[in-house]
Parts: structure tokens; C-alpha cells; sequence
């Protein structure tokens, strides 16, 4: 390596791909117990990943610190999230994350130097976007009606925030690009969410399938969000 320097941060890497692996697997066979270990798992291997970027003498500090303040609130949220079929735990864990993409937008727009010209062309298609979204499940989403209303707003906002980084100098366009992926890929996770709380799909998570997609769409976005 160039000047000895070891990526330590990338040896957790193989480990977290091995048990989103697993994960799936478990999902796909609603192995629940094993879901219930491999899931916060899969969280505390990405922020194993954060953290041991701090070894590296070229690593923003600062960054890191906040991306791994997000990446406890997602675990947080893991760890209410693995039974679904309670709905205090359910709101408990969306509560949770609306938190963890606050401050994941408001650490992206402070290092990308705030708001980019862009911006508002950006903004002005997500919110066309969430009142397309809002008025096609509005009336279905029942007691879940608030929780989803603001959990839609604040992930459509973090995507934005995301896709800013394209547009701004302080972030390379690789990690805009996987930024922006990863933070695309949770808002499609939040649109399955809607669909599976105003549909049947929900019965079926009531039954003890679970939502399997979205959780499979949020693991693999928060691995690239690492970048």
C-alpha cells in the first residue's frame, strides 16, 4: 500500500456482504430467529466499517463521527424493527428512523457547503412525487396515517439532500453517486412500506412473512451510504 497505509476499514467488508447474504436467505425462508441476530448484525458490521475508517489518516473525521451517529440510530431502529407485527415497536422504529435520515441530511447538506442551484428542481419533483404517493394510499393507511405522512416527507428530503452532492464540489462523484444510490434505494424501500401498510401485502405481514423487499432494499443502501 502506498506510505503502509492499511484499509482497515474495508476488512469488515466481506463479513457484512456475508450475512446480508445470510439475511436474505433468512428472509426468503421466514427464519425469524435467525432474522432477529442476522439484522442488527448487519448494522453493527456497517458501523464497524465507519468506525475503522477513522484509522485512516486520509478519512474525514468529522464526517465519519456523524455518519456513524446515524448509523446508531439506524441500529436502534433495527433492533425495534425485527418484530413488525407490534405496532408500538412499529411506530417506535419508524420514530427512530425519521431521526437517523435527519441527521444523515442535515450532515450531507453541512459538508456539500448547504444548498446547491439545483436544489429546487430537485425538491419540486420529490414533492410532486410524495402528494402523487400520499393521495394513492392516503386512504387506505388507516392508523399509520401521520407516521407514514411525516416519515414520507423527511425521506424524500434526505434523497434530496443526497442527490445535492452531485451538484456541489466537496464530495467526489463516486461517493456522490453511491450516496445518492444508497438514499434512492431507502426511499424505494419506504415506497414498498406505503404499498404494504394500504394493501394486502401488510396481511401477509401480519401473518409472519414480514416485508422482506424493503428490509433487503435498506441493507444494501446503507452499505453503499457508507462511502
Amino acid at each position: 500500500m502506498p506510505g503502509g497505509c492499511v484499509p482497515y476499514h474495508l476488512i469488515p467488508v466481506p463479513i457484512n456482504v456475508i450475512l446480508i447474504i445470510l439475511y436474505l436467505i433468512a428472509r426468503n425462508k421466514n427464519d425469524l430467529k435467525r432474522t432477529a441476530v442476522i439484522q442488527p448484525l448487519c448494522t453493527l458490521t456497517s458501523i464497524s466499517v465507519a468506525a475503522l475508517s477513522l484509522l485512516s489518516p486520509d478519512g474525514e473525521t468529522s464526517y465519519t463521527l456523524w455518519i456513524l451517529v446515524g448509523l446508531g440510530l439506524c441500529f436502534l431502529a433495527d433492533i425495534f424493527n425485527i418484530d413488525m407485527n407490534n405496532d408500538k415497536i412499529l411506530f417506535a422504529a419508524i420514530a427512530v428512523f425519521i431521526l437517523a435520515y435527519l441527521e444523515y441530511a442535515v450532515t450531507w447538506t453541512v459538508f456539500n457547503n448547504g444548498f446547491q442551484q439545483a436544489d429546487i428542481y430537485v425538491g419540486v419533483l420529490f414533492i410532486l412525487i410524495y402528494i402523487l404517493l400520499m393521495g394513492l394510499y392516503w386512504k387506505n393507511l388507516g392508523k399509520y396515517k401521520v407516521a407514514i405522512m411525516i416519515y414520507g416527507l423527511v425521506m424524500p428530503f434526505m434523497v434530496t439532500r443526497a442527490i445535492s452532492t452531485l451538484f456541489g464540489d466537496a464530495f467526489s462523484l463516486a461517493s456522490a453517486t453511491l450516496i445518492t444510490a444508497g438514499s434512492s434505494l431507502l426511499f424505494l424501500a419506504m415506497v414498498f412500506v406505503s404499498m404494504a401498510i394500504a394493501g394486502s401485502i401488510l396481511a401477509v405481514a401480519k401473518a409472519g412473512t414480514e416485508l422482506a423487499i424493503p428490509n433487503d432494499l435498506i441493507y444494501f443502501a446503507r452499505a453503499l451510504m457508507l462511502q
